[in-house]
């Protein structure tokens, strides 16, 4: 199972320059950005689907401190998809392609990014009551995921349930859930086996493990 910084973890600004150091310096495994373009086409980091042409921290230089660690992975929420390739270019040029997946890809943005980017990505939807139940209608869950091409299914924790994560396995995928903040939480939902959990306090997700292993 991997932990995912999300965006602001350790109390860092959101999207930040100095969230991005913190995460390198804890040795976290994977690290959560909100990716979006200016006006330009110019990627930056920010939550807003259409920021100005001045807003944003740019996507390059949050890759150039990326780079400085041979292993940290890139968990990159797509808020737009306008300019897919200048992302896919970028990725290339800081040696990051295979070390990067896209989320946030959700049945109104998967199309484009089928069509216009090689990264890899994960499903975001709402997961129903009949799926979370009823091994049946999960599977069937699963089985669209794995037919859309995906690595798996990203969505938030509240849909975590037994039958939903045993199909995705079922089908050779992952199950990723977000954002699990705080302790009680985190106890009931570890021990349901997914594989990717994302956390503003990802210490507090790796002690709760430990404490369960």
């Amino acid at each position: 199972m991997t932990v995912t910084a999300h965006s602001g973890a350790y109390d860092t600004p959101d999207n930040s320059l100095a969230y991005i150091r913190t995460v390198l310096e804890k040795g976290d495994e994977i690290l959560e950005i909100d990716v979006t373009f200016r006006p330009s086409g110019t990627p930056v980091v920010i939550h807003k689907d259409s920021p100005g042409e001045t807003e944003g921290v740019l996507l390059e230089d949050v890759f150039r401190l990326v780079a400085e660690s041979p292993s940290l992975r890139l968990n990159l929420d797509l808020k737009s998809v306008k300019n897919l390739p200048a992302v896919d270019a970028l990725l290339k040029q800081y040696g990051l392609f295979d070390r990067a997946f896209y989320t946030g890809v959700d049945k109104k943005k998967i199309n484009k990014v089928r069509e216009t980017s090689a990264v890899p990505y994960y499903f975001n939807t709402d997961v129903s009551l009949f799926a979370k139940k009823y091994p049946g209608y999960a599977k069937r869950l699963a089985l669209r995921v794995r037919d859309l091409g995906a690595l798996g299914l990203n969505c938030h924790y509240g849909s975590v349930a037994a039958p939903v994560i045993n199909a995705l396995h079922e089908a050779g995928l992952a199950a990723s859930f977000w954002t699990v903040n705080d302790e009680e939480t985190a106890k009931k939902i570890l021990p349901l086996g997914a594989d990717n959990i994302t956390s503003r306090h990802p210490d507090m997700i790796r002690r709760v493990l430990g404490e369960l292993e």
